[in-house]
C-alpha cells in the first residue's frame, strides 16, 4: 500500500512537472532574435568593425575600418589619424583592441605598431619599430592580458611580452619553437595559461617555454583563428573545425563542429545566461541552444554572407555583435520576451491587420484587408484559409475576428458579419437583411461571453448579441439616447468578469441594464472620452483616456478612483489603441507611440518598441489582444505582428554604471573638452561650462532618465530628461560640488555620483592683481599733482572746441531752419509772381509789355532755382537727401536735356555736340530727376562760360557697371588754383568778378557733386588756361532688365488736361487764391474759393464738386484735418493738396490723409492741368 502510494505521488509529480514544462512551452513567444542598429546615426565611424570591448565604467569600445569609437548609449567619441598629431592614431585602420587590467585601451592599426590611451582617455602613448627595435613587427593582429604583462602577437614578427615598465621581450619560431611567427589569437585560461594561434597550428606557453599542442583528431596543424575563454574552458576556432578544452585538460568537439570549417571558420563564441551559445563565424552570427544544431541568426543588411569578427556579452546579458553594412547590432537581454513577424518573409500575407484574437488551439488569429485571415501558431508558424474562402473574402476589410466556443470564426468588417464554419461554410448577415440584420455602420468590436453567445458593437449602429450556433440577433441596442449610447461613437466593448457588457466611447463608461435593454452610464467614471478599459479581476476597472490612465476599485458603494497616471509618469497624451491586464496586474496599452507597461506594484512605466526589435512604433487602432497562456499580440502599422511574453520575469533588477563623462568650456563660442578630474580648476575667463553625465545602461538609452544638483546653489534636484548635460554660466567665485543621479529604463537607481570643482576670481581680483592696483592708485596719486595743470589746460582747450562746435551746430542748423522757412515763405509769393506773370502773358499785350512780363517771370523761374538750390544744400548738409531710385531709359532722358540745352547753346552762336557710345545700356537703375539735375546743371555752366566754339555732351558705359557723362567746353580753361575751388559752395572761377560777369550763385557745381557722390559716383575736372574744360561724371548705376522709354514731360496748354470741372480751392492766401482762379478758369473750369476749412466744409454741405483742391497750410483746421474730416463724411471727389512746403514728409502725411494728388508752389498752368488729370485717373 505504501509502495503504491509513493509510485502515485511520483507520477502525479512527473504529470504536474509535464504540466508546468508544456506551460512554459505554450507561453513562450516564438524566438526570433531582433537587432537594435547603432550606426551612422550614433557617429559610428564605419559599419567594418574588427573587434569590441568593454572598460571598467561600462563603455563598449570598438574598433572600426575608420578609427577607434568609444559608446555610451547616445552617442560616440572617435579617435581619428590627424596628421600631424604626434598623440594621436597613427591610422585609422584597427585591427586589434584590447582594455588593459590598469584600464588603459591597447590599440593596433595597421602597420602602426601598437598605441596605448591613459587611463583618463587623453593621449596615445607608441611603441613602433623605428623606436623599439625589439619588435619584430609594426603589424599587430592581436592582444592578451595577464596580470600586469600585456601579450601580443603580430604577422610575421612573433610573441611579444610587454611588462609593466615598457620592456619587451619577443618570442619567435627560430628561437623559441613558436608553430609560426604570424600569431593570429591569444587567449589567458582561468589558469593562467597562455594560448596562442598563429597560421600553423595552436602554442601554448608552459613557463617560460613554449609548447606546440596538437588538437584531437587532426594530421596538420591547421590555421587557428580564435581563441575564446568562456566558464567551460577554451574554445578554440580552426580552419579545420572547433575544439573545446575544460579545466581539466580534457579535449572535444561539439557535434557541430564541421560547420564550422572554413569557409565558415569559428571567429568569436559567446555564451548567455540561458545556456545558448552565440558563434561569430566566417559567414555571420549562429545561435546554438542545448543538444540543436546551431542556426544562423537574420541580421539584416546585405542578404550575403559575411564575416562577423567579435561578439561582446555584457554582464546583463546584452549581446554587441557587429552587422555587415548597417553597423553595430545590440540584442537586449531579454530579447526572448518579444517576438517580432514583419512581411512575405516571415509568412505574412495582409498589408495591415486591424483585427487580433486568441485561438483556441494556440496562438492569434489575425484579420487584415482584402479579407486575408490568418492564424499565427505559438511555435510561430502562419497558415491560412483554404483558396475558395480566401476568395470569397477577397475585398473585405476585416476589422474584428473572433473565434467562439465551438471553433467557428467570427469577422466583422464595414458592411456586415461574417461566420465561417468548422466545415469551410460560410455565411454573412449585412445591414440591409430582412432576418437578423447586421446593425448599420462598421462591425469593429467582437466579444465571446461566458454562456458562449456572441456580442458585437458598432460605432453609429449600437450593440447586438447573437447566438453563435444559428447567427439569430438575440439582443439589438440601437444607437441612441433612448438606449444609453448617445450618439453611438463607441470605442471599445468589454465583458466584464461577472458577464456585464460594457461600454467606452465620447460619453465616458455605460454598462448594460439587461432588465431594461439599454445602457446606463456610470457617472463615478466621469464622463471624459474613453479610448479603452480592462478588467483586472472582478474588483478593478482600468481606463485609458487622452488625459491619461486611470484605477478605479469596486467598493460597496460603487467604483472609486484610484492610481492616476498621467505624462508626468510617463503615459502619452494620446488615445490608446487597446489595453491589456496580465497575469502579474500590470497593464499593457497600445498607442501610436508604442507599447506601453505600467506595474501598479513599482508605478514603473516602460516603453516597448523599435529599441526592443519592433519594426514600427505605430500600433494599430483595436489590434491588441492576451492569450490563455499570457501572451500578447499587438499589430503595427507597417503590416507586422508583435508577440510579447508577459510571463516572463524582467531581467533581475542591477545597479547601472554612472559616470561623469565630458567637461566642455565655451571659449571664443565654441565648446572645447578639457581634462575632467575631481577637484578640476577652471581658467580665470571660464565663465560657461558643461557637464555630462552617461549611465552606462544600454537597454533603452533614450529612456534613461538623470537629475543634477548644485551644492549651495540649487534648491532641489534639477532634472535633465535623457541628455546628462549641465550648463552653468556666471558661477560666483568659490569650490563647489555637483551630484548627480539617474535612472534607467526599468527604473534601477545608480549610485549618486559627485563632481568638486573649483571656479577661481577673475584675473581682477586675485591678490596680485589687486597689488598691482594698489601701486599703480599710489602712482596715480602722485601723477596727479604733477598733471593736473595740464589737464586744466587741455580741459579748457576741449572745452572751447566743443562750444566751437557747438556754436557751429547751432549755426548750421539755424541755416537749415532759416532755408526751409525761406522756402516755404518764399513760394508763396512766387505763386503770386510767376501765376501772375503767367496770366499776364496770355493776355493782350504789346511787344514791349510782354518783354517785360518775360523778364519777370524768367526772374521769378532764377530766383525759385535759387531757392531750390539753397534748400538741396541744406537737405544735404542735414543728412536727409533722399534718392527716388527706379528704372529709367537713357535715351530718352538724354533726348530731353539736350532739348533743353541745345536751343540755349545756339542762341549764344555755339555748337551743341551729343555723342552716345553703341554698347550704353539702354535703361538704367537711380534716380532720374537728380542725374537730370547734375546734367544741366554741367551743361549750363559750360554754355554760360563759353563765348564761341562748341559745347558737348559725351555717353559712355563705365567698366565693369555704371555709366560716364562727359560735358566739354571750348571756353577759357580753368588753372589748377581755379579747379580747387570749383567744387566748394558758394566758390566761382575768379570769385567776385566771375560772379559780376556770368552771375550765379555758386551752388551749382557743390550740389552737383554731392548728388554724385550719394549715388556712390564723382566728377572730376580735366582743364587747363585757354584749352575748355571737361567735367566728367562717373556714376556707378546698375542696368536695367527691361525699362520703358519715358518720354520728356510736355509742358501742358491750358485748358487741354480735362473737360471743364466745377472745382473746389480752398486757399487763405488772397494772391495765391486769385492767381489759381485765374489759371484754373482760364482752363475752363468752374471754380468756388474758400479762404479757410470751416468755410469748405459749408461750400462741400451745399454743392457738388467734381475736385477739391486744399492748401495744407490753412489758419485754423489745416488741410490734413480737412481732408481727414471730408473722407470721413463720405466725400470721395479726388483731393489735390497744394503746398509751399518744401519737406519730404508732406506729401507722405497727405497721401495717408487721403489726397490722391500733390503738387508744390509756385504752380502753373501746366502743372494744375496735369496734377488735375492725374487725381481724376486715381
Amino acid at each position: 500500500m505504501r509502495v503504491g502510494r509513493v509510485r502515485m505521488l511520483r507520477q502525479w509529480g512527473a504529470l504536474l512537472g509535464l504540466w508546468l514544462l508544456c506551460a512554459c512551452a505554450l507561453a513562450a513567444v516564438p524566438e526570433r532574435p531582433r537587432l537594435r542598429i547603432v550606426g551612422a546615426t550614433q557617429g559610428l565611424p564605419s559599419t567594418e568593425i574588427k573587434a569590441l570591448a568593454r572598460d571598467r565604467a561600462g563603455y563598449l569600445w570598438i574598433a572600426t575600418a575608420d578609427g577607434l569609437a568609444r559608446y555610451d548609449g547616445l552617442g560616440m567619441r572617435v579617435w581619428r589619424h590627424q596628421p600631424g598629431d604626434p598623440q594621436g592614431l597613427p591610422g585609422n585602420n584597427v585591427q586589434a583592441l584590447m582594455v588593459g587590467s590598469d584600464d588603459r585601451v591597447w590599440v593596433a592599426t595597421e602597420g602602426g605598431g601598437i598605441s596605448v590611451l591613459d587611463a583618463q582617455r587623453q593621449a596615445f602613448t607608441h611603441y613602433r619599430k623605428a623606436t623599439r627595435p625589439e619588435l619584430g613587427s609594426d603589424d599587430i593582429w592581436s592582444f592578451a592580458s595577464q596580470g600586469d604583462a600585456v601579450w601580443f602577437g603580430t604577422y610575421d614578427g612573433g610573441l611579444h611580452r610587454m611588462d609593466l615598465k615598457g620592456r619587451i621581450r619577443r618570442y619567435t619560431m627560430a628561437q623559441d619553437g613558436l608553430p609560426s611567427d604570424t600569431v593570429l589569437a591569444l587567449a589567458v585560461d582561468a589558469g593562467g595559461v597562455l594560448w596562442i594561434g598563429t597560421d600553423a597550428g595552436l602554442a601554448r606557453l608552459q613557463g617560460d617555454r613554449i609548447e606546440r599542442v596538437r588538437l584531437p583528431g587532426t594530421d596538420a596543424a591547421p590555421l587557428v583563428y580564435s581563441l575564446t575563454v568562456q566558464a567551460e574552458g577554451l574554445w578554440v576556432g580552426t580552419a579545420a573545425g572547433v575544439w573545446r578544452h575544460d579545466p581539466g585538460g580534457e579535449w572535444s568537439q561539439p557535434d557541430w563542429s564541421p560547420m564550422f570549417q572554413r569557409p565558415n571558420a569559428m571567429n568569436a563564441i559567446s555564451h548567455d545566461r540561458n545556456g545558448a551559445s552565440w558563434i561569430a563565424s566566417q559567414r555571420g552570427l549562429w545561435r546554438q541552444q542545448g543538444a540543436d544544431p546551431p542556426a544562423p541568426v537574420r541580421l539584416g543588411g546585405p542578404d550575403i554572407p559575411r564575416p562577423i569578427n567579435a561578439l561582446q556579452l555584457d554582464p546583463d546579458g546584452a549581446l554587441w555583435t557587429p552587422v555587415a553594412g548597417l553597423g553595430l547590432g545590440y540584442l537586449r537581454p531579454d530579447w526572448r520576451q518579444l517576438a517580432q513577424f514583419s512581411g512575405v518573409a516571415d509568412g505574412l500575407q495582409g498589408a495591415m491587420y486591424r483585427a487580433l484574437a486568441p485561438s483556441h488551439s494556440g496562438g492569434f488569429w489575425l484579420g487584415g484587408y482584402n479579407g486575408v485571415v490568418q492564424r499565427l501558431a505559438a511555435d510561430g508558424g502562419i497558415d491560412g484559409l483554404d483558396e475558395d474562402s480566401v476568395e470569397r473574402l477577397r475585398g473585405i476589410k476585416v476589422l474584428a475576428i473572433a473565434e467562439d466556443r465551438d471553433g467557428r470564426l467570427w469577422l466583422g468588417h464595414r458592411n456586415g458579419l461574417i461566420r465561417i464554419g468548422n466545415d469551410g461554410a460560410i455565411d454573412e448577415w449585412g445591414v440591409g437583411d430582412v432576418r437578423d440584420a447586421a446593425p448599420g455602420g462598421q462591425v469593429d468590436q467582437l466579444r465571446i461571453a461566458a454562456d458562449g453567445s456572441l456580442w458585437l458593437s458598432a460605432p453609429g449602429g449600437g450593440v447586438q448579441q447573437r447566438d453563435p450556433a444559428s447567427g439569430r440577433v438575440l439582443r439589438d441596442i440601437p444607437a441612441d439616447a433612448a438606449h444609453g449610447l448617445g450618439s453611438g461613437d463607441i470605442e471599445t466593448l468589454m465583458l466584464a468578469p461577472q458577464g456585464e457588457v460594457w461600454v467606452a466611447g465620447s460619453d465616458g463608461v455605460a454598462v448594460l441594464d439587461a432588465a431594461r435593454g439599454s445602457f446606463r452610464h456610470m457617472p463615478a467614471l466621469g464622463g471624459e472620452r474613453v479610448y479603452a478599459l480592462a478588467f483586472d479581476g472582478d474588483g478593478m476597472l482600468w481606463l485609458q483616456r487622452q488625459s491619461g490612465l486611470a484605477q478605479y476599485r469596486r467598493s460597496s458603494t460603487g467604483w472609486q478612483a484610484g492610481v492616476q497616471v498621467d505624462t508626468a509618469h510617463g503615459m502619452p497624451a494620446v488615445g490608446a489603441a487597446g489595453i491589456q491586464v496580465d497575469r502579474r496586474h500590470r497593464v499593457w496599452l497600445s498607442t501610436p507611440r508604442g507599447l506601453y507597461r505600467y506595474d501598479p506594484r513599482s508605478r514603473n512605466m516602460r516603453r516597448h518598441g523599435m529599441r526592443d526589435g519592433a519594426t514600427s512604433q505605430e500600433f494599430l487602432d483595436h489590434a491588441l489582444a492576451m492569450s490563455a497562456q499570457g501572451v500578447l499580440a499587438a499589430a503595427t502599422a507597417d503590416g507586422g505582428i508583435v508577440l510579447v511574453d508577459t510571463t516572463l520575469a524582467d531581467p533581475a533588477p542591477a545597479v547601472p554604471s554612472l559616470r561623469f563623462d565630458r567637461l566642455s568650456v565655451r571659449r571664443n563660442g565654441d565648446w572645447r573638452d578639457v581634462p575632467l578630474h575631481d577637484g578640476f580648476r577652471l581658467g580665470r575667463d571660464d565663465r560657461e561650462f558643461r557637464i555630462r553625465a552617461r549611465l552606462l545602461s544600454f537597454n533603452d538609452p533614450d529612456s534613461n532618465r538623470y537629475w543634477s544638483k548644485l551644492d549651495g546653489f540649487d534648491q532641489g534636484w534639477i532634472a535633465l530628461g535623457a541628455s546628462g548635460d549641465r550648463v552653468f554660466t556666471g558661477l560666483a567665485p568659490g569650490l563647489y560640488t555637483v551630484r548627480i543621479r539617474a535612472r534607467d529604463a526599468a527604473g534601477n537607481a545608480a549610485k549618486e555620483q559627485q563632481l568638486t570643482f573649483a571656479v577661481p576670481p577673475p584675473w581682477w581680483r586675485s591678490w596680485w592683481a589687486q597689488a598691482l592696483s594698489a601701486l599703480l592708485a599710489l602712482s596715480a596719486v602722485a601723477a596727479i599733482a604733477m598733471s593736473y595743470r595740464a589737464r586744466l589746460k587741455r580741459r579748457h582747450a576741449m572745452q572751447l572746441t566743443e562750444a566751437k562746435r557747438a556754436l557751429a551746430e547751432q549755426a548750421s542748423e539755424a541755416k537749415s531752419r532759416f532755408l526751409a522757412t525761406l522756402g516755404h515763405e518764399v513760394r508763396t509769393p512766387m505763386t503770386g509772381v510767376l501765376g501772375m506773370s503767367e496770366l499776364l502773358r496770355g493776355s493782350r499785350l504789346d511787344d514791349r509789355q510782354r518783354s517785360q512780363v518775360d523778364a519777370i517771370h524768367r526772374a521769378g523761374q532764377h530766383l525759385l532755382r535759387l531757392v531750390d538750390d539753397a534748400l538741396d544744400l541744406a537737405r544735404i548738409e542735414a543728412g536727409k537727401l533722399e534718392l527716388a531710385n527706379a528704372d529709367f531709359a537713357l535715351r530718352p532722358l538724354l533726348d530731353e536735356v539736350a532739348g533743353l540745352m541745345a536751343p540755349v547753346a545756339e542762341r549764344k552762336g555755339l555748337a551743341f555736340v551729343e555723342h552716345v557710345d553703341a554698347d550704353v545700356a539702354q535703361a538704367l537703375h537711380g534716380d532720374r530727376t537728380r542725374l537730370q539735375q547734375i546734367l544741366l546743371n554741367l551743361l549750363g555752366n559750360a554754355i554760360k562760360f563759353t563765348e564761341a566754339g562748341h559745347v558737348a555732351l559725351e555717353t559712355a558705359a563705365l567698366a565693369p557697371q555704371g555709366i560716364r557723362f562727359v560735358v566739354a567746353d571750348s571756353g577759357p580753361g580753368l588753372s589748377p588754383e581755379q579747379q580747387s575751388r570749383l567744387f566748394r559752395r558758394f566758390e566761382q572761377a575768379e570769385g567776385a568778378r566771375t560772379a559780376s560777369r556770368y552771375g550765379g550763385s555758386g551752388l551749382g557745381l557743390a550740389i552737383s557733386q554731392e548728388l554724385a557722390a550719394a549715388m556712390g559716383g564723382r566728377i572730376v575736372v580735366e582743364s587747363a588756361p585757354g584749352q575748355g574744360s571737361r567735367f566728367i561724371v562717373e556714376l556707378p548705376l546698375a542696368h536695367a532688365g527691361t525699362a520703358l522709354p519715358v518720354a520728356a514731360a510736355q509742358p501742358m496748354s491750358r485748358g487741354d488736361a480735362t473737360e471743364a470741372l466745377r472745382l473746389l480751392l480752398v486757399e487763405d492766401d488772397p494772391i495765391v487764391a486769385e492767381v489759381m482762379l485765374g489759371l484754373l478758369r482760364e482752363q475752363g473750369h468752374a471754380v468756388v474759393h474758400a479762404a479757410h476749412g470751416l468755410a469748405a466744409l459749408s461750400e462741400v454741405a451745399t454743392q457738388r464738386f467734381d475736385a477739391a483742391l486744399l492748401d495744407l497750410d490753412l489758419p485754423g483746421l489745416d488741410g490734413i484735418a480737412l481732408a481727414r474730416m471730408l473722407r470721413a463724411q463720405g466725400v470721395a471727389v479726388p483731393l489735390l493738396a497744394v503746398t509751399a512746403r518744401s519737406d519730404a514728409e508732406a506729401e507722405i502725411h497727405a497721401r495717408a490723409a487721403g489726397f490722391d494728388g500733390f503738387l508744390r508752389k509756385p504752380v502753373s498752368g501746366g502743372a494744375l492741368s496735369e496734377a488735375l488729370a492725374a487725381a481724376l485717373r486715381r
